[in-house]
């Protein structure tokens, strides 16, 4: 992750920058690009992310439908 906007329902769920973002909804992300196709057409507005932050892996749930 090199940016994560203030205003997002990622950052509110605690995505930051430097983090390595390992699964979304289980299936394993090896690039960049399967994170973009992975949340392209996404029917839910919740997403599971599993990522490697400060040392550990740890999961974090985004909920897109939540508007600040």
């Amino acid at each position: 992750v090199t940016d994560v906007d203030e205003e997002s329902a990622a950052y509110d769920a605690g995505l930051r920058p430097g983090d390595v973002i390992q699964e979304i909804n289980k299936k394993p992300v090896r690039n960049a690009q399967d994170a973009v196709e992975f949340t392209e057409n996404m029917p839910d507005k919740t997403i599971l992310l599993r990522i490697w932050s400060r040392g550990g892996s740890r999961y974090l749930v985004v909920d897109e439908s939540k508007k600040r």
